[in-house]
């Protein structure tokens, strides 16, 4: 542990607690207006964002899609400071600001005692997503990646913890995750990110993107269900929270060919949502930055 990290966890613990004095409402004021500031002012990740854009929406104008990076600067801001509230929130709050639809996809796929996968993305507030599954009564496990300081990683899963939320670190291996969805827990990916060799090639925004295989490999070998969670920002401050079931009884078996369909499945799901509200993705990731073995000595797309 270094003195960098050390500094980063008191000011960010500092910030949190700030958060945490305030209301709901002052926090997303407060988030909305720092991620406009760093927009305009900081250009972390600004570049990658553009360009992201650039080669998903060539058709739009450039004003169009820098329109697009603002709005994604600052619902990542909202989301940010949101968490940082989670321990203080109550189950009342959540209730009224978060709008679920066709929960009952969540109550069939509990009640078949298979467990469940619920993927989605870096889309929307995915944390209060989480969040209010878990205050639905549903047995709730996040997999997520360690963070590099190990201070802001405790941190991170003391509060999804306060949420009501069990927290496992990606690495754990395939054997604890399928014991999970035995014990008929539901298990929370967010397979959207750059999967590096590992990945499965599949098309997403019309580019061939490494994705995770892990989710449909686990479906496959336990016949969970998979169910898309997505959770969209509405003008009053409130989120309409969508669960949508992906078809997976029409294939069986652990082959190349049916981890990649069901990777594919869940990968259109995100794009629709993202196609639809392309401000509420997460755009400074470098998600294409692994290319397909055939175009690995071709000099590849900038990133």
């Amino acid at each position: 542990m270094t003195l960098k990290d050390k500094i980063e966890f008191i000011l960010l613990s500092f910030m949190a607690r700030w958060m945490q004095s305030l209301s709901a409402d002052t926090v997303v004021k407060i988030g909305r207006f720092l991620g406009r500031v760093v927009y305009t002012f900081i250009p972390i990740r600004k570049s990658v964002v553009l360009q992201n854009l650039k080669l998903t929406f060539p058709h739009l104008e450039k004003k169009e899609r820098r329109l697009i990076a603002r709005g994604t600067f600052i619902n990542f801001g909202q989301t940010f400071f949101e968490f940082m509230r989670t321990p203080n929130r109550s189950h009342e709050e959540l209730r009224r600001r978060v709008v679920l639809h066709n929960t009952r996809v969540l109550k069939e796929s509990y009640e078949s005692g298979r467990g469940t996968l619920l993927m989605s993305g870096h889309f929307g507030n995915w944390e209060i997503l989480a969040c209010a599954v878990s205050m639905l009564g549903f047995p709730l496990v996040v997999i997520a990646r360690k963070q590099r300081n190990p201070l802001v990683d405790a941190m991170i899963n003391d509060y999804r913890r306060a949420g009501g939320i069990e927290t496992t670190p990606l690495g754990m291996g395939v054997r604890a995750f399928l014991r999970a969805l035995r014990s008929n827990k539901f298990i929370a990916m967010l397979a959207d990110q750059d999967a590096h060799s590992e990945g499965v090639f599949i098309d997403f925004l019309n580019r061939p993107s490494a994705t995770a295989p892990g989710p449909a490999l686990l479906a496959l070998k336990t016949g969970a269900e998979i169910i898309f969670c997505t959770s969209v920002l509405r003008k009053d401050g409130k989120y309409e929270v969508f669960f949508e079931r992906i078809e997976t009884k029409d294939v069986s078996g652990t082959t190349k060919e049916n981890i990649r369909l069901l990777t594919q499945r869940h990968a259109t799901k995100l794009e629709e949502k993202i196609r639809h509200w392309p401000d509420h993705w997460f755009w400074m990731h470098r998600r294409w930055k692994t290319s397909p073995p055939s175009e690995e000595s071709s000099p590849s797309s900038p990133q």
